[in-house]
């Protein structure tokens, strides 16, 4: 646990998802694999595409695309249409096989093994702090088993930006009017979204350095950084 801001007193807590309470490293690489087969067995012209060119294609798209860059469902859905309408196939049969390879996507990427220690934890924190969870990605947490610890879900879509724009932080301070800024504390394991947005909203920030990011990637020091979520204990319930 290493300390870079004075740690004010915390009201409500909200998490990041993916790689802050579980591992989502291997869901994301089985997910992609099915996909990608999915993909090319409905449409052959795929595999003129290697499943590493197409994931290449969507990070250059989220590059060039802002509105498309914390939105991880749009963003993908995007990448599928128009990588198969470059590869001649019409607009219609395009997006209708996105559809597609992202629902055999979405099957996969929902099989989530959440470790019990984290139920525990969210259990605990939950008798002493509201939680709402913030997520760029389309997880269902009810599909994995998290949903019932949050007050609020609040994921990118229908005009809401992902993190780190201040859309999803700022749909769920109205819920809470008795919490001010300065009393949420966000955790989560990305320096951009997860640190440099909630602290441009005024909150507080847990950076979880064992998710996939470094430390040279923070652009602004968190209040906390923990190498557990499970320090959380020892920072909020001492």
């Amino acid at each position: 646990m290493q300390f870079y801001r004075r740690l004010y007193p915390v009201q409500a807590l909200s998490f990041d998802l993916d790689d802050t309470l579980y591992d989502n490293v291997p869901v994301m690489l089985r997910a992609e694999a099915e996909s990608y087969q999915a993909l090319c067995a409905m449409f052959p012209e795929a595999q003129q595409w290697s499943q590493q060119q197409w994931a290449q294609r969507r990070w250059q798209l989220m590059q060039t695309e802002v509105s498309l860059a914390s939105d991880m469902t749009a963003l993908r859905l995007a990448t599928l249409a128009r990588g198969l309408m470059a590869l001649g196939v019409s607009k219609p049969q395009a997006e209708q096989g996105a559809e597609q390879a992202f629902a055999t996507f979405l099957e996969y990427r929902n099989q989530v093994s959440v470790p019990q220690a984290t139920h525990d934890l969210l259990q605990e924190l939950g008798q002493h702090f509201p939680l709402v969870a913030l997520s760029n990605g389309n997880v269902d947490t009810q599909a994995i088993g998290l949903r019932d610890y949050f007050a609020a879900v609040v994921q990118p879509g229908n005009g809401l930006r992902g993190k780190p724009h201040s859309d999803m932080f700022a749909q769920v301070m109205p819920q809470f009017p008795k919490v001010a800024p300065r009393g949420w504390l966000h955790i989560g394991d990305s320096p951009y979204a997860d640190v440099l947005g909630a602290q441009r909203m005024g909150w507080q920030t847990v950076w979880f350095s064992g998710g996939i990011y470094t430390a040279d990637a923070l652009q602004v020091l968190p209040t906390v950084t923990l190498s557990d979520v499970s320090q959380l204990r020892q920072l909020l319930l001492k």
